[in-house]
């Protein structure tokens, strides 16, 4: 069983993972918006998403798109929790120059629905 991580965004997705065992968030992938539904659903297929975590901050309540996307992902009947993902950009950016990676803004995401899953994981201890 699996727990799905995602950093929402306007044009691009991150996705992580973690199993239910180990409780520790890792980068999946990051998906355009055209590509992130067939993506959830397609890995829903094929594992056993037990919960599916999103970042949300404030702003998003009012966002049509963001509601247009936890809709969509609710036809899934997997339980959406929510996790505060304020500073997960800046964290995750942090991070990726800590390790000297290049391409930091194409791997932004990704890190930061690590980043989102992780604190979520963490509160379940």
């Amino acid at each position: 069983m699996y727990y799905l991580g995602i950093d929402w965004g306007k044009n691009k997705y991150g996705i992580a993972i973690a199993d239910k065992e180990t409780l520790i968030a890792n980068t999946y992938k990051q998906v355009s918006k055209n590509d992130v539904y067939s993506e959830i659903f397609n890995f829903s297929k094929k594992e056993k998403i037990n919960k599916i975590i999103v970042g949300y901050h404030k702003d998003l309540v009012k966002d049509k798109q963001f509601n247009e996307f936890i809709k969509k992902i609710k036809q899934l009947k997997i339980p959406i929790k929510f996790e505060n993902e304020e500073y997960s950009t800046r964290i995750a950016q942090k991070n990726l120059i800590a390790i000297k990676s290049k391409n930091i803004s194409q791997k932004d995401d990704v890190e930061s629905a690590r980043i989102i899953l992780q604190s979520w994981l963490d509160k379940l201890n």
